[in-house]
């Protein structure tokens, strides 16, 4: 999606970032939990980006002439005709897209203790399954199971 607009998206990739402090090993429940909260993070992202195109839309202005504004705006290389109503609401729109960022990231952390996880561990688990490939299958083999029932990845 848009950049400005997925800036939310952004906290799902800096979480698996944060390298892991302790090295332990996943456990295939601790994989598990990790797959559903991730799962229930990805939809509540969904719903956030859709309310933070509606603010844009709002303040009158299409979320790609918000990215053009904003991007002109982050990068003084870069620029874009704009005029002042159009920078009135493109600021407007960024304050209101801040004020949805910061009351998701509770909900984010709610999301992930209903799945029996700390915001901490959550990252702990993402880093570890970013730097190995045999977590990264498995973590794959249990989403698919999720979304369809069974799992591709085992062999009968």
């Amino acid at each position: 999606m848009k950049k400005a607009i997925s800036t939310f998206g952004i906290f799902l990739f800096t979480v698996f970032a944060v390298s892991a402090q302790a090295q332990e090993q996943v456990t295939d429940a601790q994989l598990k939990k990790f797959a559903e909260a991730y799962q229930s993070v990805q939809m509540s992202n969904q719903a956030i980006q859709q309310e933070m195109v509606e603010a844009i839309e709002k303040e009158g202005l299409s979320p790609e002439r918000f990215n053009e504004i904003y991007e002109a705006d982050m990068d003084p290389e870069k620029d874009v005709e704009a005029t002042e109503e159009e920078m009135e609401q493109q600021k407007a729109a960024m304050t209101k897209i801040q004020e949805i960022q910061k009351s998701s990231q509770e909900k984010m952390e709610n999301k992930l203790k209903e799945k029996g996880l700390t915001l901490q561990q959550f990252q702990d688990i993402g880093a570890q399954v970013q730097k190995n490939p045999e977590l990264q299958q498995k973590l794959q083999g249990m989403m698919m199971k999720m979304q369809t029932g069974n799992n591709p990845m085992k062999k009968n």
